[in-house]
């Protein structure tokens, strides 16, 4: 079933109120004060069952211009609109002023209902029939090229009931035609009332704009960024298991305050949504503006049920002239929540009035300069509506950051299957590359490598004794905010492809090797000799140093490369070993503790015919490398 949501909209005292009720038999006016001034002043709701089984929920408007932002907030989310107009008063301020921002706001359809006809019966019927012509003639030209351009005229009486089933049947037709929200997109709902109710909490009311919602779903609370879970459902009175897509419904909160939430704030799936106070824009100037736009304006930003101030920075122009179009950049001063697609409308801040509106194309992360070519081209991108080309853009832009289906579905606006079916076009075009887990668009990754590549080269140019550097070393040259899956991946691709060697966590170029001159040669046929006849009670590096003839700082030199070739191992500050004997030695403790269940350093150091200066280090490396375990005075094996 269709889930459809109708607005009113039109000048104060018109009988948006009144028709609604004399539809739905529901009163919007639930403020004492809109009973006692007779005016709508917030939003209210009803609903109207149409035959066949299909509901649709109305959202009643004020009309007056003081409470217009609420009008605002309340066009969010609906389907149709039904615009009223007074038979005895005709077109008035706010009626062109609504028909504008349903015009911005882009609904899907509407109709027009001449209320009060009732009004105009009392004239003479030669007077009666022209003033019918003159009041449809001067609609149909008041509402040309909008979204209500061609939409039914119908002579209704919310009084007296005249042409209410008709103007039943002209909603009924309407919604007939109209095709169900997407429900295959993620859950959110724009909140346009909050709300106490005794017993249960915090309850907060607003129209779907996407996916579903069920009881027990934990949701987060935006832009407080807070995990609240859903208690319970309404939709149009009702308990239900579940809301979806096109519905109104009330949503009883828990683990949060009411006094925390507010009308502009938002309930969508944790995650998927994040506040900005920057948007990148179309934006479409009304040709009713009274005056240029200049850049950096200050207006009165309206988004979903939203209302911030802000400013609008122009980007391919100094000046915005009226009934022009242009990208712009919103710089606001409290945070919203949007994504790409949403629609939005702008006020100015004083006089206050509509001066235009448009589309997001995307949450901004930095400002952006005026007359930039580059970013004029990126907005475009997304202004067109490619998924495959917005999804290259989001690759392209994300060098440090590998991107995943989730990603594009935020950025694009689409759902998880027209996602994967753009990164799916892009790795057949060879414009993505797959390392491992790891997505990434292929000029970046060649980027990256090259990256790799210089640094290694400027490492080895500046350590070549140094048998190749740390992936630690290396990350340091990334910065700070890359992705922690990002160099292990390519790191792994590189290696793959020939492009470097990888041995124990130290990185190297393929043709790099450290070379020694005959005297370093010398030096480490002398060392390697001194440490293996040593066997199981070798020299410490000082008594090994001073043993070689030549300069001490080539000899350290040596010992280093051999320790980091591991011919050499280090069993504690100043005592190696070399690695034949160590092996070795390994093999007897382990032996011994298979025996004996157990091995303590004394044993050791008799099983070896050594000191308690090479026992103790001992027992305490094989600790260090998880072949034994320490308990008490004594090590068994550590697995």
């Amino acid at each position: 079933m269709r889930h459809i949501i109708i607005g009113t909209a039109g000048h104060i005292d018109h009988g948006k109120t009144a028709l609604v009720k004399a539809l739905t038999g529901i009163d919007c006016d639930r403020l004492e004060e809109e009973k006692r001034r007779g005016m709508t002043i917030d939003l209210g709701f009803a609903f109207l069952d149409l035959e066949g089984g299909q509901r649709v929920g109305f959202v009643d408007v004020p009309g007056h211009e003081r409470f217009i932002k609420n009008m605002l907030a309340g066009a969010t989310g609906i389907d149709l609109a039904l615009l009223v107009i007074a038979a005895d008063d005709g077109v008035m301020p706010q009626t062109v002023e609504h028909l504008e921002i349903l015009d911005l706001l882009k609904i899907r359809s509407g109709l027009i209902a001449l209320n009060k006809a009732d009004m105009i019966e009392s004239l003479a019927r030669e007077k009666s029939a022209e003033w019918l012509t003159m009041l449809t003639e001067d609609i149909r030209k008041t509402v040309r090229g909008t979204v209500l351009e061609g939409a039914p005229i119908l002579p209704v009486s919310a009084l007296t009931g005249q042409g209410i089933p008709e103007l039943k049947k002209a909603i009924a037709g309407l919604v007939s035609q109209l095709s169900a929200q997407s429900a295959r997109r993620m859950f959110r709902m724009p909140i346009d009332r909050a709300f106490a109710m005794e017993g249960f909490g915090c309850v907060v009311t607003g129209s779907l704009a996407g996916g579903e919602v069920k009881v027990g779903d934990e949701v987060e609370l935006l832009p407080a960024m807070e995990s609240v879970r859903v208690r319970g459902i309404e939709v149009h009175g009702q308990k239900v298991d579940a809301a979806s897509a096109g519905q109104r419904a009330g949503i009883n909160l828990a683990g949060v305050k009411t006094a925390n939430v507010e009308r502009g704030f938002e309930l969508a799936v944790p995650g998927y949504l994040k506040p900005t106070y920057m948007l990148d824009c179309t934006l479409r100037y009304l040709g009713s503006a009274r005056r240029p736009l200049e850049n950096r304006s200050r207006i009165r930003f309206h988004i979903a049920t939203s209302e911030v101030m802000g400013r609008v920075l122009l980007l391919d122009r100094e000046i915005l002239k009226a009934g022009e179009e242009a990208l712009v950049q919103f710089h606001l001063e409290k945070p919203v929540v949007a994504e790409r697609g949403d629609r939005y409308v702008i006020r100015s801040y004083s006089p206050t009035r509509t001066i235009g509106g448009g589309v997001v194309l995307r949450t901004a992360t930095r400002k952006l300069k005026p007359h930039r070519e580059d970013a004029l081209a990126a907005l475009r991108v997304f202004a067109t509506g490619d998924v495959q080309a917005i999804a290259e853009l989001l690759f392209r832009d994300a060098v440090f950051t590998p991107l995943a289906v989730g990603d594009i579905v935020r950025g694009a606006n689409v759902p998880p299957d027209e996602a994967q079916a753009a990164i799916d076009a892009l790795l057949k075009a060879k414009k993505l590359r797959q390392l491992g887990p790891v997505l990434l668009h292929a000029d970046n990754a060649e980027k990256l490598a090259q990256m790799v590549l210089a640094a290694l080269k400027d490492f080895h140019a500046k350590n070549p004794y140094r048998g190749g550097m740390d992936e630690s070393e290396l990350r340091a040259a990334f910065p700070p905010y890359a992705s922690p899956s990002l160099l292990p991946a390519l790191l792994s691709d590189m290696t793959a492809r020939g492009l470097l060697r990888l041995s124990e966590h130290k990185l190297s170029l393929p043709g790099f090797a450290v070379t020694f001159s005959a005297d370093e040669q010398k030096t480490q046929q002398t060392l390697e000799r001194l440490f293996l006849e040593g066997r199981f009670a070798p020299p410490t590096l000082e008594e090994a140093l001073s043993r070689v003839p030549g300069d001490r700082k080539t000899a350290q030199r040596v010992v280093n490369v051999l320790v980091e070739k591991g011919i050499l191992v280090r069993v504690s500050l100043d005592l190696c070993f070399h690695a034949t004997p160590l092996a070795e030695i390994k093999d007897l403790v382990v032996g011994h503790i298979k025996a004996k269940g157990s091995i303590t350093a004394g044993e050791l150091r008799t099983i070896l015919n050594t000191s308690r200066k090479y026992a103790v280090p001992l027992m305490e490396y094989l600790d260090n490398i998880h072949v034994t375990r320490r308990v008490g005075d004594q090590r068994v094996l550590a697995g």
